[in-house]
């Protein structure tokens, strides 16, 4: 489960359920939204963006789409036999990239078992329902120029351009819109419902990926993205307010 093609397909099908939960004004504003497949190899990424129109547009890259299969099998494989493939993933990918894993590293008799195979594609498309989530949310809290509603999402925007710091303030105001979304679609779900756990495979993800140096810390608000020790609590708060509200938390 690494064809990036098929996996893309899910990733849309993903992206349908989380703005089908969305409040009809927040839809509204991403009405027409494309989802765009970025192939440059070695790219870890998935980006809000407007076309030419200034219709919505988010792209993911194969990159991200990757690290999610092998999470998700790892992740999946560690549930049914006992074993710790998530992690050593997440070493691997700190010490190689994107490199694969050669073939050994998934036991063939697990790897095919229809068992792990099912939840694996819920835990891939938990965790893509983070990763659209959190990029569609730039689009309604109208965290781009294109899309701004004006008064404090313009405000913010143009901050966003010009201070470093200000952008970490939208992709913290992301993840939580994200985080309550990605539940919110969740339980309109037939089968798996979704939950915060998707969101936390990805930040340890990105803490692997691109691992903090003392610079990360010193120079954190110079970075795009808040650090993973940031961002874990906001999603973890997000998450227990909603459950809390009984999924009544506004989204």
């Amino acid at each position: 489960m690494t064809d990036a093609r098929l996996l893309f397909r899910h990733s849309q099908r993903v992206l349908g359920e989380l703005v089908a939960a969305l409040p009809d004004d927040r839809r509204a504003r991403v009405a027409n939204l494309t989802l765009s497949s970025d192939n440059r190899l070695g790219d870890v990424n998935a980006f809000a963006t407007c076309d030419d129109h200034g219709a919505p547009m988010i792209g993911v890259s194969d990159g991200m789409i990757t690290i999610a299969a092998h999470l998700a099998m790892g992740t999946a494989t560690d549930e049914l036999f006992e074993t710790d493939k998530a992690r050593e993933y997440l070493v691997w990918l700190q010490a190689r990239g994107l490199d694969p894993p050669p073939v050994a590293f998934y036991d063939a008799a697990y790897h095919t078992d229809p068992r792990k195979v099912a939840r694996q594609r819920e835990v891939f498309e938990e965790q893509m329902a983070f990763i659209l989530g959190h990029e569609l949310a730039h689009h309604y809290l109208g965290h781009l120029a294109c899309n701004s509603a004006g008064g404090l999402d313009e405000i913010g925007q143009v901050a966003a351009d010009n201070v470093p710091a200000f952008n970490q303030i939208a992709e913290l105001a992301a993840d939580t819109a994200a985080t309550k979304n990605v539940l919110a679609a969740g339980v309109a779900r037939t089968g798996y419902t979704w939950t915060e756990h998707g969101a936390l495979l990805v930040i340890a993800a990105f803490n692997r990926h691109d691992a903090t140096t003392i610079s990360d810390v010193v120079l954190a608000f110079e970075r795009t993205h808040p650090l993973p020790h940031v961002r874990v609590p906001v999603i973890t708060i997000a998450a227990e307010l909603w459950y809390s509200s009984g999924g009544l938390l506004p989204l």
